[in-house]
């Protein structure tokens, strides 16, 4: 039987996920027409908090074994800068050479591509192919052609933006320092921003949102960095081209739950079918290969725990955040979800503490 108390804590837990949820829509509205320039101030200290969330363990683990946190922090930059001008001085001029030889390719690719409809309309004549669905497939490889030049095009702005916007690359290790130095401090900042009947709760909310979020995060670093590694490792074996590259949008894709894998192999396959089937074969066993070890051995010992959500609504969620935000949608959607989730989580048991 449903009593009166019941039923207001029903009505009251209601009212808290719709006003939540409005909050949320709002927000990602807002958010989607915000535009660029909001958007490029917000990304130098976006990118400078994320950093220092994720470093934030590794100067706590300097500082417990007697390491002054400023030294620590400095340490860490330290390591952080002989890796990258390794990085820089072998990766990347490979890196810099396969796209330059890719972007030259890409013509002989749609020609193969075209040669290849040609032959098999020309062995399948009975099915008596119509010249309108032959012409919409070469207009379609065209526009293909000219997409992935786009995208290259792109990505060389990209490159050439970076050094343009050199000063404000410069101020996210000095504004990561700063948030690594007083990262304490800005977290009592923030709680007593609050009323102090509240502030246990927003601890408790805190407490899991940082357990939760920071194993993900870590680990999705760790594991997308040893998919795309293990992806050049097999590719260049079996002695595919473009294999740094393809191995570096495996890794990249990786984040991207259920499609990022697709996503991440398609390339490899498109561009090994246009050598030979035998190859192709070969691409997708790597990959297949690759999966496997990530999902039975790799995930399981690094994450070593789930973000608590049902697979479709990761689905949901994921065509949800492509749809809005594009690509970033796609890798944030997932970790905002989880967030959103242990907030309701949270907010619910305080009504329902309160009722």
């Amino acid at each position: 039987m449903l009593t009166s108390k019941n039923y207001r804590h029903s009505n009251y837990r209601y009212i808290i996920i719709g006003a939540a949820a409005v909050i949320v829509l709002v927000f990602l509205y807002w958010l989607a027409r915000a535009g660029t320039v909001l958007l490029a101030v917000l990304v130098p200290f976006l990118a400078a908090i994320f950093l220092a969330y994720i470093l934030n363990p590794v100067v706590e683990f300097l500082e417990k074994r007697r390491v002054p946190r400023s030294l620590g922090i400095l340490l860490i930059y330290a390591v952080f800068f002989l890796a990258g001008t390794i990085f820089g001085l072998t990766a990347i001029p490979a890196l810099v050479t396969e796209m330059q030889k890719l972007a030259e390719m890409i013509p002989q690719y749609t020609e193969q591509l075209q040669s290849f409809l040609l032959h098999l309309h020309s062995d399948y004549q009975r099915i008596n192919m119509p010249d309108s669905i032959r012409l919409a497939l070469d207009q379609n490889l065209l526009a293909l052609q000219e997409e992935v030049q786009v995208v290259l095009e792109r990505v060389t702005g990209t490159v050439l933006s970076l050094f343009s916007n050199l000063f404000t690359i410069l101020i996210i290790p000095l504004v990561v320092y700063y948030i690594l130095r007083d990262m304490d401090s800005l977290k009592r900042s923030i709680v007593l921003l609050f009323p102090k009947k509240y502030r246990p709760w927003l601890l408790s909310v805190g407490s899991e949102m940082d357990r939760t979020l920071g194993a993900y995060f870590r680990g999705m670093l760790i594991i997308c960095f040893l998919v795309g590694f293990l992806t050049y490792l097999g590719l260049k074996v079996i002695g595919l081209d473009f294999a740094l590259i393809l191995g570096v949008i495996a890794g990249l894709t990786n984040i991207i739950p259920y499609f990022g894998p697709i996503i991440g192999a398609l390339p490899a396959i498109v561009l090994a079918l246009l050598s030979s089937a035998g190859l192709a074969l070969r691409v997708i066993v790597v990959y297949t290969l690759v999966q496997q070890l990530e999902s039975q051995i790799i995930s399981p010992q690094i994450l070593g725990r789930s973000l608590g959500l049902h697979p479709l609504v990761v689905i949901f969620v994921l065509i949800l955040g492509g749809k809005i935000f594009g690509l970033p949608g796609l890798i944030f959607a997932v970790p905002f979800t989880a967030i959103a989730r242990i907030f309701l989580k949270h907010a619910y048991d305080l009504a329902a503490n309160r009722i």
